[in-house]
């Protein structure tokens, strides 16, 4: 398996816009999406390598925790985090994430493919991504 973390270029295009264009119609990233792909992530990406359908509420997506995202302009570091419920994903093991907006075609803001997490009834999982400039 490849751990690994990218800001993918649609994320960069999306937030470019959201920053530049005065009346921008692309929204900002506020849901995630989990799989068990477990390829490197790369800059291309569209959305994860093996997706989890229906996980939440017969849907792929469920919303950031709420109070997420976190903005420390003085580090400049943003934060959001996703949580699967004891009722979620049950029999997966969850190896990669992705934050997207909310337009028509959700689109993918960041991929990270990480350790696999053994998802039970027993295990609940919150999934912190943050962003920092390096």
């Amino acid at each position: 398996m490849a751990n690994g973390a990218v800001y993918t270029e649609n994320g960069f295009n999306n937030m470019a816009n959201r920053g530049y264009n005065a009346s921008s119609t692309i929204s900002v990233p506020s849901q995630f999406k989990i799989g068990t792909g477990t390829t490197t992530p790369d800059a291309t990406d569209t959305d994860l390598t093996t997706p989890i359908e229906d996980w939440h509420s017969a849907t792929d997506y469920k919303d950031f925790v709420s109070g997420y995202p976190t903005f420390d302009t003085a580090n400049q570091r943003i934060t959001v985090q996703g949580f699967i419920g004891a009722t979620e994903a049950n029999g997966q093991t969850i190896t990669e994430c992705g934050d997207f907006n909310k337009d028509g075609t959700p689109s993918m803001s960041s991929h990270v493919v990480f350790t696999g997490v053994g998802k039970t009834s027993a295990v609940q999982v919150y999934i912190t991504n943050v962003y920092e400039r390096v």
